[in-house]
C-alpha cells in the first residue's frame, strides 16, 4: 500500500477486514481520503472488478490519484461529490464502505437515501463510524469534538433505523470498540487546529467517557419480491458444498453437511446457491436442519420453498414425523403446520443427532409436524 495513503488514515475501523467482497465487484467508498480503503478494495475485486473512491476535497482526491498512480492501480477511480448526492449511477455497485465520515454529514437520511440507491438489489454494506449515546451538549457544541468526527455522532440505533429505512435489510452491528477518557482526549486533540479557545479537552473527554464508541454496520438491499419466481429448488451437489456452508456459517447454523448432503437442497437464482435446508432420517422420523436464506432474498417466499420441497423429499422417503430446532423461526415454523413438543418427547434417534447434541442449539425450541395430515401448500404460510 502506497505510504502516503497509510500514513494518512484517519479511519475508526476496518470496514473489510470480514467483508465479502468478491473479484469483479464494484465497491464504493464514502470519503475515501487518501485512498487506502480503495486500495485494499482494489485487491481484493482484482483487475475484473472496480473502486470507486468518493470525496468532497479536491485535495484528498489529487493525493489519492497520486497514491494509485505510484502504486500502479488501475482498477481505482476518485470522483469529487458529496454523498448526500453521489454522482453514481442507479443499481451500479456491489459493495458501499466508509470508514469515519457520515457522522460528519449534517444530512445523514440523504447519505442513507444515496447509499440505497446506488446499491444493486443483492448489494451489501460495511460502514465503520463513530455513535453515541447521551452526549452532553457542552460535546455536542466542541468545535474540537466535531474536527474529531464526534460530535455529529447519532445513536447506534438511529444509525441502524436511517439505513433500514433507506431500504436496506438485515441491518446490524457487528462489532464495537468503545471509548474511554483516555482515547477521547487524543481524538478531541485530533483537530488540526489544535483546541479551541477555552476550551478544556480533559474535561470533554470525561464527560463524553463510555458514550461514544466505533462501530460497525452490515446490511444488504434485498432482491424484489418479484425474484421469487426466478428462484428454483434443486437437489445439492458437492460443488454447492462451499456455499451451503457460507449460508449455514452466516446464519450461525452448524456447517457439518458433508454426511447428509444427498438429503439437501438448495435455492439457486441466476446460478447462485441462495438458501438451502436438509435433513436427517431416522426410519419414520426426520430431522429437518439447516434452514437459511441469503438476507437479500428474504421475505420473497424463498423459505417456505425450501420448506414445501424438503417435506415433500421426505414424504418420498417414507418419513411420517418431521422435527426441528430453532431460536429464530419459531413463528414462521408454526405457521408451516410445526408445534411446540417437550424435548423427552422427541424420538431418541433424532435426539441422538449431532444437531440435538451439539451446545449451540440447548436454548433451541423443540418442534414437530405430522406430514401425514399436513400436504406441504396446506401448511406453508401464504
Amino acid at each position: 500500500l502506497p505510504a502516503d495513503a497509510v500514513q494518512n488514515s484517519f479511519g475508526c475501523g476496518t470496514p473489510l477486514a470480514f467483508a465479502g467482497v468478491q473479484p469483479g465487484q464494484v465497491v464504493l467508498d464514502i470519503g475515501s481520503g487518501a485512498g487506502i480503503d480503495c486500495f485494499i478494495a482494489a485487491e481484493k475485486v482484482g483487475p475484473d472488478g472496480k473502486v470507486i473512491g468518493l470525496d468532497m476535497t479536491p485535495e484528498m482526491i489529487e493525493r489519492a490519484r497520486q497514491n494509485a498512480k505510484a502504486a500502479g492501480f488501475t482498477n481505482v477511480e476518485f470522483r469529487f461529490g458529496d454523498a448526500e448526492k453521489m454522482p453514481v449511477e442507479d443499481a451500479s455497485v456491489d459493495w458501499v464502505i466508509s470508514n469515519c465520515v457520515i457522522n460528519l454529514s449534517p444530512d445523514k437520511p440523504a447519505v442513507f437515501g444515496e447509499i440505497g440507491r446506488i446499491l444493486r438489489p443483492g448489494g451489501r454494506i460495511s460502514i465503520s463510524d463513530i455513535v453515541a449515546q447521551d452526549l452532553p451538549e457542552a460535546v455536542r457544541q466542541s468545535r474540537d469534538a466535531w474536527t474529531g468526527c464526534l460530535a455529529g455522532a447519532i445513536s447506534e440505533e438511529a444509525y441502524v433505523l436511517g439505513l433500514e429505512k433507506a431500504g436496506l435489510r438485515d441491518v446490524r452491528v457487528t462489532s464495537r470498540i468503545v471509548y474511554d477518557a483516555s482515547q477521547l482526549k487524543g481524538l478531541f486533540g485530533s483537530s488540526c487546529c489544535g483546541a479551541g479557545p477555552g476550551q478544556d479537552v480533559a474535561a470533554l473527554a470525561n464527560a463524553a467517557a463510555g458514550k461514544i464508541w466505533s462501530a460497525r454496520f452490515e446490511g444488504v438491499k434485498p432482491q424484489p419480491g418479484s425474484v421469487a419466481t426466478e428462484v428454483t429448488i434443486e437437489p445439492a451437489t458437492q460443488a454447492d458444498l462451499p456455499a451451503i456452508e457460507a449460508l449455514l456459517t452466516e446464519a450461525g447454523l452448524p456447517t457439518d453437511v458433508t454426511p447428509h448432503l444427498v438429503d439437501f437442497l438448495v435455492a439457486r437464482h441466476q446460478g447462485k446457491v441462495v438458501g438451502c435446508t436438509g435433513l436427517e432420517a431416522q426410519g419414520a422420523d426426520a430431522l429437518f436442519r439447516s434452514l437459511a436464506v441469503s438476507p437479500a432474498y428474504r421475505g420473497a417466499g424463498v423459505g417456505r420453498r425450501l420448506y414445501e420441497a424438503l417435506a415433500e423429499k421426505a414424504r418420498g422417503k417414507g418419513v411420517e414425523r418431521a422435527y426441528l430446532l430453532t431460536t429464530t423461526i419459531a413463528p414462521l415454523a408454526e405457521a408451516w403446520g410445526f408445534r411446540l413438543i417437550d424435548r423427552d418427547r422427541v424420538p431418541a434417534a433424532i435426539r441422538e443427532t449431532a444437531q440435538f447434541q451439539g451446545g449451540c442449539c440447548a436454548s433451541a425450541l423443540a418442534m414437530w409436524l405430522d406430514l401425514r395430515s399436513c400436504s406441504p401448500k396446506s401448511c406453508a404460510c401464504t
